[in-house]
């Protein structure tokens, strides 16, 4: 028998790998998971046309698979079950506006039972869905309307493991108590939350909701795999595009676009957009989203972008007929201010214009290696590349920086003053209960707070310094004007302007900052505790749930008990004995306090002043919900 050569064997193995791989995929094809009996009374994952699902793409891609199966997209809405539900849910008891709710355990399914107060609980309606994971989860319920969805009232929020009315886990104003009617989930949520959503409106409230995937999986930023799976039946196909650098053109991979393709990629769910026309709602709601990963627009929608020129006959619509919607989305320049939305931000940052920045530049989908521990910080990071949370993420283009950041900083170069992201993408975007990092890359300056009303990056981490002094340093280092500012702005601090009265945005913002570890080293936090104890009683329950979780981080605060959503009367005691308690137990005696805090040297509040400034609260009405 003669002697095969290495090469020969070679071939063998590549051959032989092909075919077992071949062989996987025919499996994985088969198991299409649509549901054989798909239940009447949910929305259902089905046949969208093209649509595989994320198990057919399993066996040939399985550390993407592993990757993706960690994150926080695939869970972004799941069919509720034991496993994707809160623990002891079967002991789930709540009220809520005259309204008791009791959750029963049968099997595998949770059913709510609902009573007027005094009243007998009712026949129960069956949890179908929940969306969300990360930080805060919400049920929805069967109506008896076909696959309509009613919104539990209540949201679980997950870092507290504690639940709460869905209307105070976002910045909503206090007299909202309902904020989601029956259908909203199929005829809102579901645009971002699953792959490739049919809403279906029927009649009346009666909605016939399909996905192709709950979650965002694979086809979500790949595009349809039926093409891709159908060509690389053949094994020659796949081993020669394997042997070349190419990419597959069955297939959209992200990495390979031109950045504001692939920016568009992520951001057909994290921008804020409208719809071309009533033409186009219809067929987004009939057909589901046009936009396919790879295009250079969201086909029936566009980004919303305020101050641009583009879509301006939509634009003026939604200005007529929704007065609030920019005014809840985004600052007074333009910069978007709600979580969420970070295509809005990226598209209006400079490095944009330059052609080369997109979400991947510093974001990646599939982490390598997928180590368990490793993928879970990953996913809890907002999967960020390794390095990515460090000044890497913008040195890897302004290399020149390097070699001159302590000069273009005019901060010790391990200062929290010289790290890009708190000058660069200061946290000033705000929703489900946290401040985020802008993602509109720009340069501080004092106007953007007297113009404009978004607090700066330089009061963010200086929280005792006055607006005055800000523009004095970057009228100092950087040459910037110094605008016109008024007496409060030369005297007091910034920070206490915005807790006190700024908007219900800029003070969640500000209830948030102050427990920001940075912004604590810098501004010192013994004056922090009289105005974190004063948001205790903010009409807006998500101010008053970041005072609370700021105060925790102050000493002598760490277990600090408080319900974010009790009645006002005993929101007024509990900040009551907590600033008894801060005067007697915590405050130092010998603390002193800067003037701008317009604290006295016992730690009260400088009293006409601070009531001069709470008759100046900005009361209007604002809505921040992610």
């Amino acid at each position: 028998m003669p002697r095969l050569s290495r090469s020969w064997w070679d071939w063998l193995f590549a051959i032989a790998a092909i075919a077992g791989a071949s062989v996987l995929v025919l499996i994985s094809l088969h198991n299409f998971p649509s549901e054989a009996q798909p239940p009447q009374n949910r929305p259902i994952q089905s046949h969208v046309a093209g649509y595989v699902s994320s198990n057919a793409c399993r066996s040939c891609h399985s550390g993407n698979y592993t990757t993706w199966h960690a994150s926080y997209h695939r869970t972004m809405t799941q069919v509720a079950t034991p496993d994707s539900l809160p623990q002891n849910m079967d002991q789930l008891q709540l009220a809520l506006n005259g309204t008791e709710y009791k959750v029963e355990h049968r099997g595998d399914a949770f059913f709510v039972h609902k009573r007027r107060e005094g009243a007998s609980y009712g026949d129960g309606q069956q949890i179908v869905l929940v969306t969300g994971s990360h930080t805060l989860q919400v049920p929805w319920l069967e109506t008896g309307q076909g696959r309509t969805l009613e919104q539990f009232p209540f949201a679980y929020i997950v870092a507290e493991r504690m639940w709460a009315p869905v209307s105070q886990t976002f910045l909503i104003p206090p007299d909202i108590k309902e904020y989601y009617s029956i259908g909203a989930w199929n005829g809102a949520c579901m645009d971002c939350h699953v792959t490739q959503g049919q809403s279906r409106f029927v009649e009346g409230n009666r909605w016939d909701s399909r996905v192709a995937e709950f979650g965002i999986a694979c086809e979500a930023c790949h595009s349809e795999g039926a093409e891709h799976i159908a060509l690389n039946r053949n094994p020659l196909r796949r081993f020669k595009i394997h042997l070349t650098t190419r990419s597959d053109p069955s297939i959209t991979n992200p990495a390979r676009l031109k950045a504001p393709d692939s920016a568009l990629d992520c951001g057909q769910c994290h921008s804020v957009w409208a719809f071309n026309s009533m033409t186009d709602k219809i067929d987004f709601n009939r057909q589901g989203s046009g936009f396919r990963p790879g295009k250079h627009d969201l086909a029936q929608r566009f980004v919303v972008q305020p101050n641009t020129q583009d879509h301006r006959e939509q634009k003026d619509f939604i200005r007529r007929t929704e007065p609030d919607f920019f005014g809840n989305r985004f600052w007074g320049d333009g910069m978007v201010r709600v979580t969420g939305r970070e295509l809005n931000g990226v598209q209006a940052s400079p490095c944009f214009r330059g052609g080369q920045f997109s979400c991947i530049s510093c974001h990646e989908m599939h982490l390598y290696p997928a180590e368990s521990a490793a993928l879970k910080t990953w996913a809890r990071n907002g999967q960020l590349k390794p390095g990515m949370e460090s000044d890497q993420a913008c040195l890897q283009c302004h290399t020149d920086m390097t070699t001159r950041l302590v000069a273009h900083t005019h901060h010790a170069a391990d200062s929290s003053g010289s790290r890009c992201y708190n000058c660069h993408m200061p946290n000033t975007t705000f929703g489900l209960l946290h401040a985020m990092r802008s993602h509109q890359v720009s340069s501080p300056t004092a106007r953007e707070g007297t113009d404009y009303g978004r607090p700066n990056a330089c009061n963010l981490c200086h929280l005792d310094r006055t607006l005055s002094w800000t523009a004095e340093k970057l009228h100092q280092w950087y040459n910037q004007p110094v605008p016109s500012l008024s007496q409060d702005d030369q005297t007091i601090a910034a920070a206490v302007q915005w807790l006190v009265k700024g908007d219900a945005g800029q003070r969640a913002l500000l209830a948030w900052g102050l427990g920001w570890e940075p912004a604590q080293k810098i501004a010192g936090g013994d004056w922090f505790y009289p105005y974190l104890i004063y948001s205790l009683t903010d009409p807006y329950a998500a101010v008053r749930f970041d005072a609370w979780k700021s105060l925790q981080t102050l000493p002598g605060f760490a277990n600090f008990s408080f319900d974010f959503t009790a009645a006002e009367g005993v929101l007024s005691e509990v900040a009551a004995r907590a600033y008894e308690k801060w005067l007697r137990d915590v405050r130092s005696p010998s603390a002193t306090y800067r003037p701008e805090t317009l604290l006295d040297s016992d730690g009260r509040l400088q009293k006409d002043i601070f009531q001069r400034l709470q008759s100046e609260r900005d009361d209007k009405r604002i809505i921040l919900s992610e």
